[in-house]
């Protein structure tokens, strides 16, 4: 089996397997590790061609278009300052820790850039990758990111509740 063929079937393994057990973001996250595992076992890394990697944005970009519809109108209205103070405080923030990141020598700054601004594993990894960083330590970073929260915010919520809010 080549690289990239080996790679393509244990990240569909291990993206199904993450999907069937109900890990949050399996198939996504399922699928990484999976080839993260298999990559670090090769001797060459592989990797997939770009032709590839555009057909694969664009299927990307065409799953999170599908999730729009018409009822989210009236509520993008009420919610969008809130969601631009939201997305300027996180940029700024992101942007605080690349800067502290770089400054230490740590990452470089688009990779640092990417890693601290929230978004999504696959989406930020693939423009940092584009941009010239390093997808594979954005996505890693995002990877964390994500697993903290989702370990993190049921308890937060569950304790909040309890006392009834702020």
């Amino acid at each position: 089996m080549n690289s990239l063929a080996g790679a393509i079937f244990w990240g569909a393994v291990g993206g199904w397997l993450a999907w069937r057990w109900h890990v949050p973001g399996g198939a996504v996250v399922g699928a990484m590790l999976a080839t993260a595992v298999y990559n670090f076992s090769q001797p060459v890394r592989a990797t997939m061609p770009v032709s590839a990697e555009v057909v694969i944005q664009i299927a990307v970009g065409i799953l999170i278009g599908l999730s729009a519809d018409r009822s989210l109108l009236p509520l993008l209205r009420s919610v969008l300052p809130l969601a631009l103070l939201g997305a300027a405080g996180f940029v700024l923030f992101g942007f605080l820790m690349a800067a502290l990141a770089v400054r230490m020598g740590w990452l470089d700054p688009v990779t640092a850039l990417f890693g601290f601004t929230p978004g999504g594993i696959s989406v930020m990894s693939l423009v940092a990758d584009e941009e010239g960083g390093k997808a594979a330590i954005v996505a890693t970073m995002h990877f964390v990111r994500v697993v903290t929260i989702m370990l993190a915010a049921p308890t937060i919520a569950r304790l909040w509740a309890q006392r009834g809010g702020p």
